[in-house]
């Protein structure tokens, strides 16, 4: 089973487009930061990755609007890792709307993990680890 993790943010007017509601680019950043964040809970950091001469890549983004958020509105994601192979991972995304009490988005992106040269590596034992 897979752990799932949360992130909360509530959106900012300068994440709005001239419709006023959060521009579909912007979702790309929430993801990121629930990311940047579930990897602090696990206890990981860039310089991990560094040490380990492996880096996630982001090589496959897909995203499904369900409905609109606006400034002030109150976000979860929740995320978790729902396919591994020998070289890179799958992580899913649902992005609830606590102020609308709905489904904002749903998202996956595909990882692969790549040295400095930028060549396709294992996937390290440790991350692997703090990730199950």
């Amino acid at each position: 089973m897979a752990t799932i993790f949360t992130t909360r943010l509530n959106v900012r007017s300068y994440e709005l487009d001239s419709f006023g509601h959060v521009n579909n680019a912007t979702y790309l950043n929430y993801l990121e930061y629930a990311r940047g964040d579930y990897l602090r809970q696990r206890g990981l950091s860039f310089a991990d990755f560094h040490q380990w001469d492996a880096r996630p890549y982001v090589v496959h983004v897909e995203i499904s609007y369900r409905t609109s958020c606006r400034v002030h509105d109150d976000l979860e994601i929740r995320g978790w890792i729902s396919a591994w192979s020998r070289t890179g991972f799958v992580m899913s995304y649902e992005l609830f709307n606590h102020s609308s009490g709905r489904l904002a988005a749903a998202a996956q992106m595909k990882f692969a993990f790549v040295n400095q040269s930028e060549k396709v590596v294992r996937i390290p034992a440790p991350f692997r680890e703090k990730m199950q």
